[in-house]
């Protein structure tokens, strides 16, 4: 029995240290990333070296620390997107506080800071208006980016995401950007490829935009479709550079709970069902029936505030599906021995058994 429990200790520490890993491992493993960069400037428009910038995000308060260079300028690169909030300070002037800054995935977000002469002490706030970033002024790469109140307010067939993917100038329904072959788009979630590698479409439904992880909009927090001239960091194929970031949890808690339901109440019946006469009931046949049910939902919150984080989504899908189907049958009739066809004149011949046995004798 001691030397259990002397034993338990360092298995204890063991299993810490691996959760502490995985912990580490999920945060700086290979991600979509975004970046923020920009300006000091004084009142008159002129460059303040060495001013002190902070980027902080407003979700997790994480925070990193640049100093502007001789020309003012300041970077954030590869930093996780969302909602951020920056910081600038510098000797004989008031504190700068830009808000609603909001970096999207894979598309630079350029935020001038200028600073008024005053005490340091003091500070004036400005919103850089979030909507104001969705145009891209800093790279030659053409592409949209769509942000989660999109994702979850824009009409969905079955909830999924890879359908918004055509809805950009120089994409087709069948995937084809900007003259590029349906096959050749290059999608990544986190960072990491999940692309259809045989042939990167969908092997059921041949459908472009095949990501081999289903993604519901409940946990993807925002994509961007590069349509032409990507960046250095994109690439692998000659067609769209999709790039998938999933939700993280935050310092709040927050959940969404779904369900949605399909049925076949106000479709319409096809063409050869109500051409067809029920023998049974006389009348046509009816609506194939389609019950389906989508349901789920999302937590996410703070593990530990301002350092660990978790999300949950889980998505279910029950269907209840008829299918018609157009058969040839023979008629009855042919119970009876007879065989009835067209002939070159157009009309019908029957031949019965008595006829069959004098052209084919056995």
């Amino acid at each position: 029995m001691r030397r259990l429990q002397r034993l338990s200790v360092p298995i204890k520490q063991a299993l810490i240290g691996m959760l502490s890993i995985m912990l580490i491992s999920g945060s700086v493993s290979a991600q979509g990333t975004s970046s923020v960069r920009g300006t000091v400037l004084d009142p008159q428009g002129k460059a303040i070296p060495g001013a002190t910038v902070l980027l902080i995000s407003t979700e997790t308060n994480a925070a990193r620390t640049a100093t502007a260079n001789d020309n003012g300028a300041y970077t954030f690169d590869l930093i996780l997107p969302g909602q951020y909030r920056i910081e600038a300070e510098a000797k004989g002037f008031k504190k700068g506080v830009i808000t609603d800054v909001r970096a999207l995935v894979d598309k630079p977000t350029t935020v001038d800071v200028q600073l008024e002469l005053g005490d340091i002490s003091e500070s004036v706030t400005v919103s850089a208006g979030a909507n104001d970033v969705l145009i891209n002024t800093t790279d030659a790469s053409i592409g949209n980016n769509f942000v989660s109140s999109q994702i979850v307010q824009l009409p969905l067939e079955s909830r999924n995401v890879v359908q918004l993917l055509s809805l950009q100038p120089a994409v087709t329904p069948n995937g084809y950007v900007s003259g590029s072959r349906s096959d050749q788009a290059n999608i990544t979630l986190d960072g990491i490829d999940v692309n259809e590698q045989q042939s990167g479409l969908d092997p059921l439904t041949d459908e472009a935009f095949s990501s081999v992880i289903r993604v519901t909009p409940d946990s993807i927090e925002e994509f961007r479709v590069t349509t032409s001239t990507p960046n250095a960091s994109q690439g692998r194929s000659s067609g769209a550079q999709v790039s998938l970031v999933t939700k993280s949890g935050t310092n709040d808690f927050h959940g969404a709970a779904y369900w949605a339901h399909r049925n076949t109440v106000t479709t319409a019946n096809n063409f050869f069902n109500n051409r067809s006469i029920d023998p049974v009931t006389g009348e046509g046949i009816p609506v194939p029936k389609l019950l389906r049910n989508l349901f789920g939902g999302a937590i996410g919150g703070p593990i530990m505030k301002d350092r660990a984080f978790f999300f949950y989504n889980y998505e279910g899908r029950r269907d209840a599906a008829e299918t018609s189907v157009v058969r040839t049958v023979p008629l009855a009739s042919l119970g009876r021995g007879e065989v009835r066809f067209v002939n070159t004149s157009g009309g019908i011949t029957t031949l019965s058994a008595a006829d069959i046995n004098r052209l084919f004798p056995v």
